[in-house]
């Protein structure tokens, strides 16, 4: 009886206990699962922010094709302009060409018309000293008392008519050339001023259009630089996205995991509870105990000389070599992890139990695997980068030490060699939470 009541406070002290312990273990199990669903509500408002980011970078890339195309309009319209001033350049040059050209004409016009000139004004000073001589006046006085008859009165007054006649038609024909000369030049050197005004016009007007033109293009080039600067910041906020996006999917493959194991544990507390309240049944139905024995088995892992041993820490060693650079400032920059180097392609291993996030190539990292880990209540996620080939896919569970791929020399690189990132909490485009992995490893 004594026996009895012994095993009885024996089971029920255990019952107690246990029961302690399991809502101790449910209660770890909540927190752990809150944790993850706080982590991808907080990764999901990233999410939206970053969307909101490249949605506002879309509307700047399309403000800036709008000013493309009307600065393209504009350069258009500047380029049939200075086209059509181009044409208008050459007429006037073909005129001026013309004028000159006349110009000439009319200098041998007036060489041939001073020449005239001066033999009038040879035959003017011949019939002026010949009057001079003479007596002038009188000498036609002579003329008329000569008569002889009046019929001959009438032919001598006649020829002295024309003789007069003569000298006015002279001297008429004189002040029309005189003039004539003086109208030709003037008009001539106004059309050739004038030419020579509009076609110094119309050159400024060709230099201004041209300078505007080239001030359309420099705008244009820096719109051009604009938008691809734009256009390269959209593309690491839409990778950025990418990457929260995969986070977000691989934590809700996380949260379903751990709803999972918590299931699963606690069947196998029910089960266990079930096989203690039967055993305890039994015992208090039977005099005797009987001694129950349990055994297990050890397993060995096989470990290849190439790849790192499994460590009972927080993170092993990702791959067999030598630390060629530590973590911080490096060439002017900050060096967010360490490299560990190789002459050999040697396995690339998971630092820790964890889900792949990513498994990609990127232009910087080369082929580039990222695993999220929840070790004691806190998440990690690392990153294997540079690799030459991959061995998982995105949403993929891994163990530590399962092989993620090849120790290789992708992506911006120089010499093969493993790139290790650990970041505390997620990895974001910053890497403001990275930390140094040599602190991490053993």
């Amino acid at each position: 009886m004594k026996r009895s009541s012994v095993l009885s406070m024996t089971l029920a002290t255990t019952l107690i206990f246990g029961g302690v312990f399991s809502y101790t273990g449910k209660a770890q199990a909540s927190s752990k699962l809150n944790d993850l669903q706080e982590k991808q509500s907080d990764l999901h408002n990233k999410r939206s922010i970053l969307n909101q980011s490249i949605d506002e970078k879309d509307g700047e890339i399309s403000n800036i094709m709008n000013q493309q195309n009307f600065v393209e309009d504009e350069i258009e319209k500047l380029e049939r302009q200075i086209a059509d001033t181009d044409q208008k350049i050459k007429e006037k040059q073909l005129q001026i060409d013309n004028t000159k050209a006349e110009i000439e004409t009319l200098k041998a016009e007036i060489k041939d018309l001073k020449e005239r000139i001066e033999k009038r004004n040879e035959v003017l000073r011949d019939r002026a000293r010949n009057i001079q001589q003479n007596g002038g006046s009188v000498q036609y006085l002579d003329v008329f008392l000569g008569a002889e008859s009046f019929g001959d009165l009438v032919d001598r007054v006649s020829a002295v008519t024309t003789l007069v006649s003569a000298d006015k038609k002279i001297l008429d024909e004189q002040k029309a050339d005189m003039e004539k000369l003086e109208a030709d030049q003037k008009k001539v050197e106004e059309k050739l001023e004038s030419l020579n005004n509009m076609l110094k016009d119309l050159e400024d007007l060709q230099n201004s259009l041209k300078a505007q033109n080239e001030e359309k293009k420099e705008l244009m080039k820096e719109l051009a630089a604009q938008k691809s600067h734009i256009e390269s910041e959209k593309m690491s906020l839409e990778e950025e996205e990418e990457l929260l996006r995969t986070q977000e999917a691989t934590l809700e493959k996380a949260i379903q995991q751990e709803q999972n194991r918590i299931a699963e544990e606690e069947r196998k507390a029910k089960e266990e509870a079930e096989r203690k309240a039967k055993e305890a049944a039994a015992v208090t139905n039977s005099p005797s105990t009987s001694n129950s024995k349990s055994s297990g088995s050890g397993g060995s892992t096989e470990t290849s000389s190439a790849t790192p041993p499994v460590s009972s820490g927080t993170f092993s060693w990702p791959a067999v070599g030598t630390v060629s650079s530590g973590f911080g400032g490096r060439w002017g920059a900050t060096h967010f992890g360490i490299d560990i180097a190789n002459r050999t392609a040697v396995p690339i291993v998971a630092a820790a139990d964890g889900v792949v996030h990513r498994s990609y190539h990127s232009s910087s990292y080369g082929n580039v695997v990222f695993v999220i880990h929840h070790i004691d209540g806190q998440t990690y996620e690392t990153v294997y980068a540079h690799m030459s080939s991959r061995s998982v896919s995105e949403g993929q569970s891994v163990k530590k030490g399962q092989k993620l791929g090849v120790m290789g020399n992708t992506g911006h690189s120089f010499g093969q060699h493993l790139h290790f990132e650990v970041h505390v909490g997620l990895w974001n485009g910053a890497k403001s939470n990275a930390v140094d992995p040599l602190g991490y490893l053993n």
